[in-house]
């Protein structure tokens, strides 16, 4: 147990405390396993790696444990016919027809066949562990399903069961209304602190450069974007981009490793260009390097920072769905038009500039506003807060077709926030009244409106 707790804490640095802990459950095969482990703690911390890499090692057999992705496993059925295969060592293929080791369709034949597998054949003394990752969506599958799981020892008639779920929600969350089951066993997996993130990524150091020098660097990217950027595998992949461009100029005699102020401002237009168009994902990591491979070849700074911010005027927008991209239209409209004019400028069946001719008020409005100079214009000051019931109703005048009935907009919606392309500026505890505002450019916008043919030029205020 010694040496495998070795290889984890030399693979996982910064999770000392959550292996031993683990271990420490586990104990011997033959050992009484806790009916449940409740592995908790934000994205990108390690949860899923750590438990994957010590059930590997704890069960070299591979038929002690099984591994259920709530996402793969998305019905019942499907998790019990997965966990069953993995226990009793079964793989479909086309020999066997790629039939499972037994049909499952609900919560009683389940039982019965883990009975029947673990019991009947005197395997109740072995420790048998349900990994379910994402354990949060469990809560859609029934009101009993969880508190079944935790109940599956006594359930199965005393067979050695274990059920590790890993979630990013706090058990408080999802815990069963109704009881009937004790709490799990609670392992808390915090965000990394930044010499533990150095720590990781020392393990993505190339094999030809220098360490001391290539974490110096992991420093600098941590400093620039650990404000906006506390996800590992993001600041993993952005350390992966820019390295290359960072130590480009060593190789092209430029400046020398010593010289880090140097290389850090030769280097500079990639980190801007990294934060407003890489992390948000508005061009893909082909493209970054396609487009800053051009850039690296120009000699004029300037050169290189016109061209690395300009790396996606010529692409079609972002990846994203249909109607995902109508409400990012929609939410920047409603960041830098004034609400006051939305009836002018959205109301159906009327053109904008022709609605702005008739409109006196409107127009005047508008002269007088242009009249307080350039530096009022609205691009100038930045998105404003809006309403996510206002941003709708632009949303919904927009678009030319009607919304299909199954498409889910708050989710776009809370998608968009996850992304960052909207900010969210409201309280974290509201329920009603979210606002946000748009974290997206003028430049990626534009491309934005032109893969789904809309003119967004002719409804936006006070930008010409």
């Amino acid at each position: 147990m010694s040496t495998l707790c070795d290889r984890l804490l030399t693979k996982f640095p910064g999770r000392n405390d959550q292996i031993e802990r683990l271990l420490s459950l586990l104990g011997e095969p033959e050992d009484p396993a806790p009916p449940c482990v409740f592995v908790y703690g934000p994205s990108a911390t390690g949860k899923t790696s750590v438990i994957r890499d010590l059930f590997s090692l704890y069960d070299t057999s591979g038929s002690h444990y099984a591994y259920i992705n709530s996402v793969e496993c998305f019905t019942t059925r499907l998790l019990f016919e997965r966990t069953l295969n993995a226990w009793a060592g079964h793989v479909p293929c086309a020999e066997n027809r790629f039939s499972n080791y037994a049909k499952c369709d609900n919560l009683v034949d389940f039982v019965n066949t883990v009975r029947d597998l673990l019991v009947s054949s005197g395997k109740q003394h072995e420790a048998h562990y349900m990994v379910i990752d994402q354990a949060e969506r469990l809560r859609d599958r029934g009101p009993m399903l969880l508190t079944s799981l935790l109940r599956l020892p006594e359930l199965t008639g005393g067979a050695n069961i274990s059920v590790v779920l890993i979630s990013n929600v706090v058990w408080d969350k999802f815990r069963p209304r109704h009881g009937g089951a004790a709490d799990p066993l609670s392992i808390f997996f915090p965000y990394y602190t930044k010499q533990q993130i150095l720590q990781v990524l020392a393990k993505d150091c190339p094999s030809d450069e220098p360490q001391p020098f290539f974490l110096t660097f992991v420093d600098a990217v941590y400093e620039v974007f650990h404000r906006n950027c506390v996800d590992l595998n993001e600041l993993r992949h952005l350390v992966a981009m820019l390295y290359p461009k960072f130590v480009q100029p060593v190789f092209e005699h430029q400046a020398t490793r010593n010289e880090f102020a140097r290389l850090f401002k030769l280097c500079q237009p990639y980190f801007a260009a990294a934060s407003e168009r890489l992390y948000l994902r508005e061009i893909s990591t082909s493209e970054w390097q396609k487009y800053s491979a051009v850039a690296s070849a120009k000699n004029n700074p300037e050169d290189v920072a016109t061209s690395i911010y300009h790396m996606a005027e010529n692409s079609d927008g972002m990846d994203l769905p249909h109607y995902t991209k109508f409400l990012l239209i929609s939410a920047y409209l409603a960041s830098y038009n004034p609400s006051r004019l939305d009836v002018q400028y959205f109301a159906r069946g009327k053109d904008p500039s022709q609605k702005r001719k008739r409109k006196g008020g409107g127009a005047s409005a508008a002269a007088s506003e242009d009249a307080l100079g350039g530096k009022d214009r609205q691009q100038l000051l930045g998105p404003k807060s809006f309403a996510i019931e206002r941003m709708l109703a632009i949303f919904y005048s927009v678009i030319a077709e009607p919304v299909d009935s199954t498409v889910d907009v708050q989710t776009q919606i809370a998608s968009l926030i996850t992304l960052r392309l909207l900010t969210k500026t409201s309280a974290g505890d509201r329920l009603d009244g979210i606002k946000c505002k748009c974290n997206v450019s003028l430049d990626a916008i534009r491309a934005i409106s032109r893969s789904v043919r809309f003119e967004i030029d002719r409804f936006l205020y006070n930008f010409t």
